[in-house]
């Protein structure tokens, strides 16, 4: 009768499973680099989103935004006069399901507002018992 060595066994079956690895065929080469994008403004002396550089800008002041600041308020200005609803938002910039707390959204969005200051603020647009846009027209001239 033959004496087994579990542990041997999966040390060898290991060896194996490594060696099929190596032996496969190496992946493609990765793609090109997307192209940078695009500075997004919203007038001559407006809004001006870079998300290369990640830089809001109003009327050629920089806004200092945080992080989800910045990526909501580029996603509203990417999508002008389209009305977000807070699902949406949810999903497109926090990147997860809606859990039914809408309060993170309309306190950013507050936020977003003051640091646009009282010309650009009001641009962000409320739309009741929808969502939200960014609505150029409504920023004062």
């Amino acid at each position: 009768m033959a004496v087994r060595y579990p542990r041997l066994d999966v040390i060898f079956s290991d060896y194996r499973a490594v060696a099929r690895v190596a032996a496969a065929p190496s992946p493609t080469p990765a793609a090109p680099a997307p192209a940078p994008a695009p500075v997004i403004t919203t007038g001559p002396n407006g809004l001006a989103i870079d998300p290369e550089q990640r830089l809001a800008t109003v009327d050629g002041r920089q806004v200092e935004l945080t992080f989800m600041e910045f990526e909501l308020l580029a996603h509203l200005v990417a999508h002008p006069l389209r009305v977000h609803s807070r699902r949406q938002l949810m999903e497109n910039v926090w990147g997860r399901p809606d859990n039914g707390d809408t309060r993170t959204i309309s306190t950013h969005i507050a936020r977003i507002r003051r640091k646009l200051g009282p010309e650009h603020g009001p641009a962000v647009a409320t739309v009741r018992q929808i969502g939200y846009k960014y609505d150029p027209r409504l920023a004062a001239a």
